[in-house]
Formats: C-alpha cells, structure tokens, sequence
C-alpha cells in the first residue's frame, strides 16, 4: 500500500521555496556573535594552569582551535577563492532593485476600522510579490547566506548549526501548544497572558519564546516603560505568522511534517545505524528490539527481511524515532490520526504549490523537464484525449453502447487523495472517470469516499480501488494503458522499488500498456533543499535517485526505458517505460 509521501517532507521544499509569498524568505542561519566571551569563560581563565610556554590549557587550546579552523585549503587548490567584495557589490544591487520593485508597489486598500474584524488574517494585509520580487528576494537570500557562510569564522559556522537545532525545538513546541495561535495578528500578548492561555508555566514559556526571539522567529518588547529586563510581551514576525494553524493551517501541516518525518529520526541515526550497521535502510532478518512503553521492558520480536507474506520490511530511522521500530512508516502514521492528518494537509498544500513532477499540471499541460536523449521530445499526457476517443468510439461500434467495466484507460498507483487524477480529468475532459482507477490504501481510500459524499465532484465517477502495489493487480485494474507512479518509488529502498515496478510490468498489456514515474530526483550538483528530501527520504527507508538509478530500478524489473526527462530547477523527473523483451528481471 502506498506508503504516505514525504517529501517536507519537509520537503516543501525546493518546489514550494519557488512559489513562497515573501513570508518565506529565508533568514540567515547566523545568529548574533557578542563581542566578547561570556563572563564565565573570561573568569575562568585563571584557573588553567599554564604550559610550558606560558600559555594556560586553555589558550593553548584555543589555539588549536584557532590553528585547525584557518586552515588554507590547501588541500583544494583547484577551488576558486571566494570574492567576498565582489558578491557583497551583487548583494547591493539586487538590494536596490528589490527596494525599487517593491516602492513602485501599489498601496492595498486600507480597511476601515468599521469592518476589520478582530484578528482578521486579511486586515492590512500586503499586496502578493510580484514574481521578480520573489526572484529577487530568493537571490539575495541565497547570496546573503553565502557571504555570511565563507566570511564568518568556521567556529561561528557550526555554532549556527547548533542555535538551528535549539531553534526548530522551540518552535516546533510551540506549533504543537498552538501557541502561535495566541498572538494577534496586530499587536502583542504578554507571556504571562500566554502562558495561562496553553496552561504552562510562565518561566517555560519565556525561555522557549526568548529563543525565538533571539533568531528573529518572534518579536519581543517590554511594555512597562523599563528599558532593562527580558521581553515581557511577544509579537509576530512575518515568520511565525505563517505557524499559526487557524490562520494558515497548510504551512502550519507542513512544518509539523517537517520535524516528524525529519528531526524525529535523525535524532535517532547513532543507535538506528549501530543496530542496522551502518547501511541504507535495506530489508533485514535482524531481531528488533522493543521497548514496552508501559513497563519499560525490551521485547524482542524477529520480522523477516526479503520476503515476509509477499512482502519486504524494512527498518527505518522514521520509525525508531516514533517509538514503533517493528512498524512500517504508514503503520506509525496511523497510529496517530492527527499527525496523518496534518500530512494529508501537507500533501495537498504541495500539490497545489508544486511544480513539474512534485504536483501541478505535470503531465496534463505539458512538463517543463528536458528530454536528455532529445531536447526536442516533451513529455504529456494528452495523448490519452485521442486514446480515450477511440476507445469509446470501438466499444460503440462493437457492443452498440460504451461499458465503462472494460480496460481501464489509466490507473494512479498509490494515489493518495486524487489530487493528480483530479486535476488530469479537469484538463483532458475527453478522459472520462469512469476509465480511471484510483489506487491507495483502505483507509486513503476511505476517505476519498468521504470527500465524495461531502461534495467534492472531481473524482465523481473514478474507480477507487484499495490496493497494496506490492501485490499482483486484481484483473480488473490489468491491461491500463498507462499506470502512473507518483511520489511512490522514493518512499522505497530499492528492493522494493523494484517489486513494485515488477507488479506493475506483469500488470501490462504487451507493448501497449506503459508505466509513467513521476518523482523527485537527485541532483548531481548537491544543494541543501534537495538533499535534505534525500535525507528526509532515508528516515523513511526510502531515497531520491539520479537517472542511472532508475534506469538500474526499471532494468531489474523488467522494464525498458522510453523516455526520461528531468527539471534541473525544480529537482524532478518522469521516467516512460514498458515491458522490456525479457532478457531483464524475473518473475516474482
């Protein structure tokens, strides 16, 4: 069954950073360096007894410290010395043609004090960025981290990672309080007023506030004339507005995600990697170790690794940091319904925000992504108006009336909600639903029942089926012309990967029928948000490949290559193939 995607994880990730409101504009990950060392470390130093020259310990260490860190990369000649004056005159410039792109801005109505409503998310609210504001912003994001990166003392750098970490705890506590809820929109909130609205103690709740204030996640200030003194009182920045769940519930969905698919499992990486080796996540026979939450007492139980009743377990990290290590991913995430319900969320927040093969149109109105073998050949799957044409037109001719309970035209392997499907059928009305196979787990399944009776018209019509792809299809769903693969394989390691690709070759009808992967990719030039999915992937089991990795994926099942195209910028591909002429993969 379809394992729920992750990909932002976290990740909305490059995708959505491309299509953020100025909301999302990156902050520099450099927090504040004092001047001086604290008074605890500049008072200590007499206490260290000195060295032979002279030094105490603790100057000789820093020394050390100082002498590893100036190092002059000699060791990479080839790497070009960065021009800090140069990057901060292109800083400047894109400054100043942001500062003008958003002065020549219109004003947005102002709302009367008569109709604003208390806490109105609309209430004097900016006009959207244009999308050369977007561009400009993301550059100079971009640019300020790097100049910030190669000009900070090495120290102050991995310093910056740590305050990250101490800085994704606090305010992933306080989305999980709602605490972000409690501030108003327009002015603050005193923390002792907040910390009796979450029914915490007001010393914990300042510390935590403070560390947000402190990378400019809130806003603090004193309201009582005193100049002295911690923040009495909080208020958003254009941040943490975007972490309130009753006023922007999807980006909320999506930063819970992001800490439970990610911080949650690789916190847990030394002990995962210690009892698995350290490996990919990959099928095992290992025992696994379980502690009984109500006893504290450690269980063993054995789960088999290659094939255990046609399918494959593999242990995750994702898994181990909830709690459930003898638990497949999906199988944790049902176990608490409020966190698959924010992952629902996040998924659909993505595949409205997403472009290219992580959601959108792909497909239907074209994909923006390069043919590697020819520039020339885009990829759509507009084809299928034609396709489904004819079919009706034979099945008039033949039967003298069209029967929907013959071959299906596609059918969406793990496809969640329908949020694709949905969008396909809106785009090529020539489709109809009824030639269309929704495939997902029972309750995934259930739901999209649900959505249906309550409305939602876009799937009326489609064939829901539930359907664990690592089974064989049931004959009514054989023989699809194409059978879409979206956001699944990445979910997987590569033995089941390929079990899922071998299911769906038995499925084919000869050299008709062909199977369309559509996922994220990896990129050969790393870069922090795609390799964050990746890492985010591996807590899952599962990883973003390259275009030899799915050629390697599709050859052991059986497959041929068609067609592979790929969206450098926006870190996705969609793979074309059919059933190969049986010199590769074997059966089941």
């Amino acid at each position: 069954m379809a394992t729920p995607k992750s990909n932002a994880s976290m990740s909305n990730l490059e995708a959505n950073n491309k299509n953020k409101s100025e909301d999302m504009e990156s902050q520099s990950s450099f927090a504040p360096t004092p001047e001086a060392e604290s008074e605890n470390e500049s008072s200590s130093d007499s206490q260290h007894k000195k060295g032979i020259d002279g030094s105490t310990s603790k100057e000789s260490e820093l020394k050390e410290i100082e002498k590893a860190t100036t190092s002059t990369g000699a060791t990479t000649p080839s790497a070009p010395a960065f021009d800090f004056v140069k990057a901060a005159e292109d800083l400047l410039a894109d400054a100043k043609k942001l500062k003008a792109t958003i002065d020549s801005k219109p004003t947005p109505p102002s709302s009367s004090p008569e109709s604003a409503k208390p806490n109105d998310a609309n209430q004097h609210a900016p006009l959207p960025p244009s999308p050369e504001e977007i561009v400009l912003r993301q550059r100079i994001a971009k640019l300020g981290k790097k100049i910030a990166f190669e000009t900070a003392p090495p120290m102050e750098v991995l310093k910056s990672d740590w305050v990250t970490i101490a800085d994704v705890s606090a305010w992933n506590i306080f989305l999980h309080w709602r605490a972000f809820d409690h501030i108003p929109l327009t002015g603050s909130i005193s923390i002792a007023d907040l910390a009796r609205a979450l029914d915490a103690d007001e010393s914990l709740v300042s510390r935590i506030a403070c560390m947000l204030i402190s990378t400019g996640k809130l806003t603090g200030s004193r309201l009582d004339g005193k100049e002295q003194g911690p923040p009495t009182h909080i208020s958003h920045s254009r941040i943490s507005r975007l972490l309130r769940t009753n006023t922007s519930p999807a980006t909320a969905a999506l930063a819970i995600v992001s800490f439970g698919n990610g911080m949650k499992g690789f916190a847990k990486w030394p002990e995962y990697f210690s009892t698995y080796d350290r490996h990919e996540p990959h099928p095992t026979g290992r025992e696994i170790l379980i502690h009984d939450s109500g006893t504290g007492i450690v269980v063993t139980t054995k789960r088999r690794g290659a094939q255990d009743s046609n399918k494959i377990f593999v242990p995750t990290p994702f898994s181990l940091g909830w709690g459930h290590p003898a638990l497949a991913p999906w199988e944790v995430k049902a176990r608490y319904p409020e966190y698959a319900r924010h992952f629902e969320m996040a998924m659909a927040a993505k595949d409205k925000g997403a472009q290219g093969a992580l959601g959108g149109d792909l497909g239907v109105g074209g994909y923006r992504g390069v043919n590697v073998e020819d520039p020339g050949r885009k990829f759509s799957l507009t084809w299928l108006a034609e396709l489904s044409q004819k079919k009706q037109q034979q099945q008039q001719h033949i039967l003298g009336y069209t029967n929907p309970s013959l071959k299906p035209l596609l059918v969406d392997v793990g496809g969640g909600l329908g949020h694709f499907l949905a969008n396909l059928l809106a785009n090529i009305p020539e489709v109809k639903p009824e030639q269309c196979i929704l495939q997902d787990r029972p309750e995934v399944i259930a739901q999209v029942a649900k959505n249906i009776e309550g409305g939602d018209k876009r799937l009326k019509g489609v064939k829901t089926m539930a359907h664990d792809f690592f089974q064989a299809q049931p004959e009514e769903a054989k023989g699809a012309a194409v059978y879409v693969l979206r956001r699944v394989l990445l979910d997987y390691c590569d033995e089941q990967a390929v079990w899922i690709l071998k299911r769906l070759r038995c499925a084919l009808h000869g050299s008709e029928g062909r199977i369309v992967i559509m996922e994220g990719v990896l990129l050969d030039k790393p870069t922090p948000e795609n390799r964050l999915v990746d890492m985010v992937m591996m807590n899952l089991g599962g990883k973003l490949r390259n275009e030899e990795g799915y050629r390697k994926l599709c050859m052991k099942a059986g497959l041929k290559v068609r067609g592979y195209w790929m969206d450098v910028e926006g870190a996705s591909c969609v793979v074309e193939c059919v059933e190969g002429d049986g010199t590769d993969g074997s059966e089941e």
